[in-house]
């Protein structure tokens, strides 16, 4: 089986998308399947979108080139130059956009955290957006519906959308959830020790985001507040972003900055924060999926946050992590947090749980499987039995 991996940015980079794309390629791989690397593209704004961009965002609207239809279809034409006489037997893609003008006689995949309905009004990036790129969203994601033969989501929430919405028939459409990326090959035994090291004199919050505010930071520090208050030693560790100045006279808290997925010093560094803190705290207030929660049961660490978009498809409420409702503030999670630390057998539990998660069902081989299978079922004509092999 030969696949023709189609992306306009450099798949094999773990930088790119929080390193989803590379995530399946590399799984992909490991598990035999032949993969044709059609990525990255030529990208090539005109001058003329840029002054669109310009234009819009004096009139303090967002418009972006990304679904302008001379830019994708620039996409299809070199998908064809680059896949003229080869044989590949499907066409994935971790993304909508670039397969939404594909012209190939070749069964089209692909998978996305999100359709563009979802996130419209939704997302601070995607608030105020011109009626143009409105119009161009729909329509785009409308077209990339149509050609494929299967549509992956990790979630029920966009699974909804691309039915709901987009009118996308129930049967073309999969749920399986993404995979963590950082910690993908942690062991049990490793895990298992991380959780009787964490000290239990000391709670320790990790919050790991790059937008403070979408992701609840306030929220996070006020239920920080509330622990202290009731006699717990908190830390609270942040990575990603930079704590608010009015923040900064607190001792507690601990900066870490930006850490790059791409580099090994951070990663380690990342890896260190992940196994030692308590909870992985991030009540994001809109959140299209959320791998860095598959990333902290990957590291046997509860998550702590709210009941917003996909999330509830990865966060399961009492079993690998507290899942609270949107509207709860901070002093809900400080009780919720406190109650769950206070006993030390339950915590653990919790940990081992977070971890079954990610061993059974939040990592990129399970993720992969699935969607072989599924992509077996879905596009006819390929052999069943050499994709189920491969699936296994």
């Amino acid at each position: 089986m030969k696949i023709a991996y189609f992306f306009h940015r450099d798949a094999a980079n773990p930088s790119i998308q929080s390193g989803r794309p590379a995530s399946i390629l590399t799984e992909l791989r490991e598990m035999g399947v032949e993969i044709e690397p059609v990525f990255p593209l030529a990208m090539k704004p005109s001058p003329r979108w840029v002054a669109k961009k310009i234009f819009y965002r004096m009139l303090g609207r967002h418009y972006r080139w990304d679904r302008e239809p001379a830019y994708l279809t620039s996409f299809a034409e070199e998908f064809r130059d680059r896949t003229a006489g080869k044989d590949v037997d499907l066409v994935f893609s971790p993304g909508s956009e670039v397969v939404s003008q594909l012209r190939t006689n070749k069964p089209v995949t692909f998978c996305a955290d999100a359709t563009f309905a979802n996130l419209v009004d939704y997302y601070e990036d995607f608030t105020h957006v011109s009626r143009e790129y409105f119009q161009q969203g729909h329509r785009q994601e409308t077209a990339a519906l149509s050609r494929a033969r299967l549509a992956v989501y990790p979630s029920e929430w966009a699974a909804r959308s691309a039915i709901d919405f987009y009118g996308m028939k129930p049967e073309r459409v999969a749920v399986i959830p993404f995979g963590a990326n950082l910690g993908r090959q942690n062991k049990r035994e490793q895990v298992w020790k991380w959780i009787e090291d964490r000290p239990r004199r000391q709670l320790r919050l990790l919050f790991v985001g790059r937008h403070w505010c979408r992701k609840g930071g306030e929220i996070v520090v006020l239920t920080a507040k509330r622990l202290i208050q009731s006699g717990h030693q908190v830390e609270l560790e942040v990575a990603g972003c930079k704590v608010p100045a009015h923040h900064h006279h607190l001792p507690w808290i601990r900066q870490h900055g930006v850490l790059n997925s791409g580099i090994p010093a951070h990663i380690y560094k990342l890896s260190q924060l992940f196994a030692s803190a308590h909870y992985i705290f991030v009540p994001s207030r809109a959140e299209a999926y959320g791998m860095i929660f598959a990333e902290g049961n990957a590291f046997g660490l509860p998550v702590v946050t709210a009941a917003t978009g996909g999330i509830p498809s990865i966060v399961r409420d009492g079993w690998n992590g507290l899942l609270l409702p949107l509207s709860a503030g901070p002093a809900d999670y400080a009780e919720a947090i406190a109650a769950s630390f206070a006993r030390p057998e339950h915590y653990r539990q919790l940990c081992r749980q977070a971890f079954s998660e990610f061993e059974q069902r939040l990592n990129w081989r399970t993720f992969c499987s699935q969607y072989l299978e599924r992509a077996a079922e879905c596009c006819r004509g390929l052999d069943h039995n050499t994709m189920a092999k491969a699936a296994r």
